[in-house]
């Protein structure tokens, strides 16, 4: 099984931190204050190069003032894109022939 940091939903969840910490308006210099940990730190979480663990994703979600599962919303997303498979193939079979 392949490493959860490789994963689509994994990349999507790097870019909702992203997100929701540009939309906090606030850098990865205010944020790596805030939390006490180097810049570096928070760039690397951003890039997918380091994991988070639950405290840490749990600090950044009260810093970013979003409810935990704003940064879950790739189930949305991946339903999204089976719903609309299912929908080109239904429409392709009920064509009516003149």
């Amino acid at each position: 099984m392949a490493k959860t940091i490789y994963t689509e939903e994994y990349k999507i969840f790097q870019k909702l931190l992203k997100k929701a910490r540009e939309e906090a308006g606030l850098t990865q210099v205010d944020v790596a204050k805030a939390l006490k940990t180097p810049q570096s730190f928070i760039s690397k979480v951003e890039a997918g190069d380091r994991r988070v663990d639950v405290i840490e994703f749990w600090n950044l979600a009260k810093l970013y003032k979003k409810p935990v599962d704003f940064f879950f919303k790739f189930d949305d997303k991946s339903e999204h894109k089976s719903k609309k498979k299912s929908l080109k193939a239904a429409s392709s079979t009920k064509r009516k022939i003149k």
